[in-house]
């Protein structure tokens, strides 16, 4: 697997989540859908983008990344932080992190040889298959498309 094909998915997704949240406005981007806002949403892409380098390395290290200890909880301690922690209301603001976050992403994964992408440095997902970093960047690109289907839905589906 190349480092680009891995994250042409991502990127696309990242692209369509983007627009989706330009689309909207001031009001709708503060305003809950369920117990996040879409602004919510961004903070935690945010941070989860910034996470998956560290991840990363705790693979090519052969160490469980130290997301998974919060797997149980479904992530919510660690959404908590990255919304906290990106804490913007500006939208403009919030959008300008999740670029750069995704820069630096792509950029790590670019520099990666590719056969470290796949390859197996014996650790274990919760799902007991082998950890690898193309299996949590296809993850991450998996969680752009499920928050830009959440947010259509939010808003009645009135968005191709």
């Amino acid at each position: 697997m190349s480092n680009q094909r891995l994250l042409l998915p991502l990127k696309h997704a990242c692209q369509e989540f983007t627009q989706l949240i330009l689309s909207l406005s001031a009001e709708q981007f503060l305003s809950p859908m369920d117990a996040w806002a879409p602004r919510d949403v961004v903070a935690h892409l945010v941070g989860w983008n910034g996470l998956m380098i560290e991840a990363s390395l705790s693979i090519l290290a052969g160490r469980l990344p130290a997301y998974y200890a919060d797997a149980g909880n479904d992530y919510s301690n660690i959404n908590a932080g990255f919304t906290a922690k990106h804490a913007s209301r500006s939208m403009p603001e919030l959008l300008a992190e999740l670029k750069s976050s995704m820069d630096k992403l792509e950029s790590f994964i670019s520099s990666l040889p590719s056969e470290e992408l796949v390859a197996d440095h014996g650790v274990i997902h919760h799902s007991h298959k082998p950890a690898t970093i193309a299996m949590i960047i296809d993850s991450l690109a998996g969680d752009y498309r499920y928050h830009t289907r959440q947010i259509k839905d939010w808003l009645g589906g009135n968005i191709p």
